[in-house]
């Protein structure tokens, strides 16, 4: 069957149909093709290629977004889209041709970037290698060129080709494109309906059977052996920039096929759109700007920030030093565990030499899925030692932020309690599985390998090997975000970040781990104990529930204190609000213990003023100070309490930058987007950038994410919202994601909150707007007992506008309580504003009711 090329309708969403053109090529048919020329001689040009069964439409906001300077062809498949139906059936071969045919019709010159997605991937990527002195660079969208070992092919996939449903599927019935668009998130109905527009009837559809049919799922079908070809020819791209963009959740082609590309071009740079799916063009507004971005920055120079000079070290090389000390270097007051150093310096030589036995490599990255503990602890210094790469998705993320975060980071070995292999095993995690308590059922349920017992019992029995120390730039930890903000983002720090890191706290804290009196650290966020070793002194985690600051006491507290002599406490306002609230039940010995403490450090989230006078009261002898930072970079400023109790300002006061920080602000437009130079004018507002030796090497994964904080180079945007004073101290204003935008400008939201708080005496206040932004009215949601969600009453309505608007000026449209606040899982004290935002949106409209 066949059918004559056609332009599409005129009034497809979002298409200008003078981009469309119809291109007659001798002995291959009539292409239909989306071209939008450059304005004058072409910078570049961009073929974009769409799969099965989807269309040129795909890319048409890459044609809208893209600069005038670069010529953009999206072509439409011979028998696909809007080009002719032609006779026969096209294997990828054909598909290659067709589309070096076109090119020369078209006349395409270099340099040439190729953007594809599906199945357009390998069809582009062949027409690439034929073409590599024209070739500036590569971009793929969720697409695969190999089938991984051991996997399946997609089950959709495997579906459609079942003889029976092929042409049932794919032809005789619009199954198979209405499929495709419903695999997408919340697509506009009239955007579906333009996908599905070429393939009214099963004339116009017989190509997407024979696209289906050409996959090649064993070593003889017909095109197997060219996919194979372009599988392995991809690998010699070495000097090609390539991109790879992808949806996390396509059922389709999933992160395996993202691994394998990886694999093949590891100097890819990759983004992965969490919660995209399929089409993750449409799924992520930010794709198709993403990629204009990128390739728009391969005629820039390489952005590289110069090494600072730290001189050759180790994460353990303190734990070194002290093998021979048999007093306490962890003690775990949860399990009752009391390690020395001695014990802790051995089980983690012996553990490193089990894990380079078993295979774990230099770069490997493992899986660190154990709670705060003298086993993780060793587990964790042992694979720096080895030179792999530690990835830690504590449990602080909830469990649906852990899988996310370890089908980001792809390890490729886990080490974990049942649960965690548990979690790794549902997610087909590879590699070695290291079980860590006893043998039994579980080892054989989980897979597990062996115990880190076992391990480090192989590694007693082996022979020191000489292991090359990591070098300064090798990745060393990937750790995730909290999410309070969206889907937690994996950053990464390399070993010199590390030692840094390591000497700005010791430096900054003056922490002494020799002499007559070395410091002992507290660990009431737990995570915190596992830099104990490395700074050289002794460590306690206190009884407590690890996803619960709220659970820890002071007599636990004062308990862990006791069994390390301690002198610091790195906590929470969580955890210090519940020490201090539950202060009365502590004996004399206990308040002697925590009357040693010489500094407290409570960092995670703003701490009010009165909880620090409440804490000082119970621990006299310590310091207070409130290190501001975030996961990306630890710690950036600092106040002391005293301070705190005399501030009054616009937002939370966190002090002066520590020694070797630079801190600068972005202004805020009318419109709340920061510039893009930095001011250091007091009383300016705008988004806080950072730079310091110790903050994180990249995002793991999100180059986007990555090009946008690191501006300028070698700088960090931290997404939160400030000022400098007049004394060149930093306050915090809120998050950017969450400034309000109101038709008098930006409003940023924690100096309101705070009033609220201290007027309705309540311990969270959120202000959140309501409408879009530019028009959005500002709402005032309180932590109150009472229904899920309700109006405050009269006159605490009247009081908290009140509060608010002397303290910011700014008028409150309507106070609403809620029983519950959504705060983030890891620290109990991020609000949720954007859910706040979205709930009262709901309930103001009537969609809600007091429950």
């Amino acid at each position: 069957m066949t059918a004559p090329a056609l332009v599409p309708p005129p009034d497809l969403p979002g298409l200008d149909p003078a981009w469309s053109r119809l291109v007659d090529v001798p002995g291959r048919g009539t292409f239909h093709v989306l071209e939008r020329p450059a304005t004058g001689s072409p910078q570049l040009t961009v073929l974009a290629v769409h799969g099965n069964p989807t269309w040129s439409y795909l890319w048409r906001r890459l044609l809208a977004h893209a600069p005038g300077t670069w010529r953009v062809i999206a072509v439409d498949h011979l028998g696909m889209g809007y080009s002719e139906r032609v006779p026969g059936v096209r294997r990828l071969d054909d598909r290659i041709d067709d589309l070096d045919a076109l090119t020369d019709a078209l006349q395409v010159s270099g340099p040439v970037v190729t953007v594809a997605h599906d199945w357009g991937g390998p069809i582009s990527l062949g027409w690439a290698l034929r073409h590599r002195a024209d070739l500036r660079g590569v971009v793929l969208t969720n697409t695969a060129v190999h089938q991984p070992p051991g996997a399946p092919a997609p089950t959709l996939i495997r579906l459609a080709r079942m003889r029976p449903v092929l042409r049932a599927l794919t032809e005789r019935t619009p199954g198979f494109v209405r499929g495709t668009t419903f695999l997408s998130r919340g697509m506009p109905a009239d955007v579906i309906a333009a996908y599905r527009a070429p393939y009214r009837d099963p004339r116009s559809r017989r190509a997407i059977g024979d696209f289906v049919a050409d996959i090649p799922l064993n070593p003889g079908h017909p095109s197997a052996a060219v996919l194979d070809a372009i599988a392995d020819e991809v690998c010699t791209l070495t000097d090609v920039p390539v991109f790879l963009a992808w949806g996390s959740d396509d059922p389709v082609f999933s992160d395996r096929y993202l691994r394998d590309l990886v694999t093949r071009m590891p100097h890819a740079d990759v983004h992965r759109y969490e919660k995209a799916r399929h089409l993750v063009t449409e799924d992520a507004p930010a794709c198709i700007p993403d990629i204009v971005e990128w390739i728009s920055h391969l005629a820039e120079p390489a952005r590289s920030a110069p090494a600072s000079a730290v001189p050759l070290d180790s994460m353990d090389a303190r734990l070194v030093e002290r093998a021979g000390d048999t007093s306490v270097a962890i003690a775990d007051l949860r399990s009752g565990l009391r390690v020395s150093w001695s014990v802790l310096a051995a089980r983690t030589s012996e553990i490193a030499t089990g894990l380079r036995e078993m295979g774990i490599a230099p770069g490997d990255r493992v899986a660190m899925l154990v709670p705060p503990g003298p086993d993780l602890v060793a587990a964790v210094y042992a694979t720096w030692r080895i030179g792999a790469v530690v990835v830690v998705a504590d449990s602080g993320l909830g469990v649906r932020g852990m899988r996310r975060a370890l089908r980001s980071a792809e390890p490729r070995h886990v080490i974990g309690i049942p649960a965690g292999l548990g979690l790794a095993r549902t997610l087909g995690l590879p590699g070695r599985r290291i079980l860590v308590g006893r043998t039994g059922p579980a080892t054989r349920i989980l897979a597990a390998d062996a115990t880190l017992s076992e391990v480090a019992r192989v590694g007693r029995g082996t022979a020191a090997m000489d292991i090359a120390f990591p070098g300064p730039d090798d990745d060393a930890l990937v750790v995730f975000t909290s999410g309070a903000t969206g889907p937690a983002k994996g950053v990464v720090y390399t070993h010199r970040r590390l030692w840094a890191l390591r000497d700005a706290l010791r430096d900054a804290y003056g922490i002494r781990n020799t002499g007559d009196n070395p410091d002992a650290l507290v660990a009431a966020f737990a995570p915190w104990a596992v830099l104990g070793p490395a700074l050289g002194i002794s460590s306690a985690i206190p009884d407590m529930e690890i996803t619960d600051a709220s659970s820890l006491t002071a007599d636990t507290t004062a308990a862990a204190a006791a069994a390390v002599g301690g002198t610091l406490m790195w906590t929470s306002p969580t955890a210090l609000r519940a020490i201090v609230s539950t202060a009365d039940h502590l004996t004399g010995s206990g308040r002697g213990d925590l009357e040693n403490l010489r500094l407290v450090l409570a960092a995670g989230a703003p701490v009010p003023p009165e909880l620090l006078d409440q804490a000082a009261r119970l621990m006299p002898r310590a310091e207070f100070a409130t290190p501001y930072g975030m996961t990306e970079a630890l710690p950036l400023t600092e106040v002391r309490i005293d301070e705190l109790r005399t501030a009054r300002g616009s937002g939370v006061l966190v002090g002066r930058a520590l020694p070797g920080v630079d801190v600068g602000i972005a202004p805020l437009g009318p419109d709340a987007v920061p510039a893009v130079d930095l001011v250091t004018t007091p009383d300016v507002t705008g988004e806080i950038v950072v730079r310091t030796p110790w903050m994180r090497e990249r995002y793991d994964r999100r180059w986007a994410t990555q090009r946008r904080a690191d501006s300028p180079a070698g700088w960090h945007r931290t997404g939160d919202v400030g000022h400098l004073d007049a004394e060149g101290r930093l306050w915090v204003e809120g998050r950017l994601a969450h400034v309000l935008v109101t038709p008098d400008g930006p409003v940023t939201p924690v100096a309101a909150e705070l009033a609220a708080q201290r007027c309705a005496d309540t311990s969270l206040a959120a202000l959140v707007g309501i409408g879009r932004p530019g028009v959005q009215v500002p709402v005032i949601v309180l932590l109150a007992p009472g229904p899920s969600l309700g109006l405050a009453d009269v006159d605490l309505t009247q009081r908290v506008r009140a509060a608010v608007r002397e303290a910011t000026g700014l008028e409150v449209a309507a106070v609403l309580t809620m029983r519950a606040l959504p705060v983030d899982v890891r620290h109990r004290s991020k609000i949720d504003r954007t859910r706040i935002a979205r709930e009262a949106s709901a309930f103001l409209a009537g969609e809600g009711d007091d429950g």
